[in-house]
């Protein structure tokens, strides 16, 4: 019997760009991440086809975040990348982000996040106009920098952040990131919801959307994120979705397609 090639899988920076949406939607998250990343100076490797690997060394593991970019086919050689590269910085968690299903990583040293949807909203779409109180103006200088943040740390919420006194994540630095893009939503003065939209080769993807509590049920978050989705009307939006904006996104035509896996790994295990 003559051996045969392995059989492609269909992901990785290898494929073709549109080839399938999942792949495009993984590698250009990478990409966005790494961008990012850089641009804030945080700590970025890649081993291209593996993993991609952000570090801000921040309480948030959202912010400390492995991006796998195929299936894991052998566990411990992937973790062999991973493990090093995380256990150099500060004892923060960090999120494990695939797409797919994964092993069980616990004896390993991981704890499950969850399977949050991978949603998808398609090209062309017309989206709806914002509540003509809300003010939605784009985050470029430092007063919208931190009501940006400011958002999201108490509307997400992200109790590891709180109190916040200064900026850390959208700093000056990270505003250059390319592709990004960065919004805040006004009711009057007062900043009440914020997100922010990526435009890749092939999608664009939302992120960071959040509204403040006491701001909720008005169509605000709606509003932030058709902002974001409509940065390029012509490509798919994609967003992974909360539990918490599930139903907003389904509002505003989003349809759930798949799960991802998170995992949150600590350091030194």
């Amino acid at each position: 019997m003559t051996e045969t090639a392995a059989l492609p899988n269909g992901y990785g920076p290898s494929n073709p760009a549109g080839d399938n949406l999942l792949n495009d939607f993984v590698q250009e998250s990478a990409a966005s991440y790494a961008g990012f990343g850089a641009a804030r100076g945080d700590r970025v490797e890649r081993i291209r086809g593996v993993v991609t690997l952000v570090d801000a060394g921040s309480p948030l593991p959202f912010s400390n975040r492995a991006i796998l970019e195929q299936p894991i086919g052998d566990v411990r050689a992937v973790l062999d990348h991973i493990r090093p590269f995380y256990d150099t910085g500060p004892a923060t968690p960090f999120l494990l982000d695939s797409a797919w299903p994964t092993p069980n990583l616990e004896p390993i040293g991981f704890a499950p996040m969850g399977h949050p949807p991978l949603m998808v909203r398609p090209a062309g779409a017309a989206f709806p106009e914002p509540p003509p109180e809300l003010r939605i103006v784009r985050v470029d200088d430092d007063r919208t920098a931190f009501d940006y943040e400011h958002t999201l740390i108490y509307g997400y919420p992200a109790p590891q952040l709180q109190p916040m006194r200064e900026v850390t994540l959208v700093t000056p630095q990270a505003l250059d990131a390319p592709g990004w893009h960065h919004f805040v939503g006004y009711v009057g003065d007062d900043p009440v919801t914020a997100g922010s939209g990526y435009v890749g080769r092939q999608v664009v993807r939302v992120d960071n959307i959040a509204t403040l509590d006491s701001a909720r049920g008005k169509g605000y978050g709606l509003a932030i994120t058709a902002a974001a989705a409509a940065l390029d009307p012509s490509k798919p939006a994609t967003l992974i979705a909360s539990d918490l904006g599930r139903g907003v996104y389904e509002r505003l035509g989003f349809v759930a397609v798949m799960r991802f896996t998170y995992w949150i790994g600590l350091r030194g295990r």
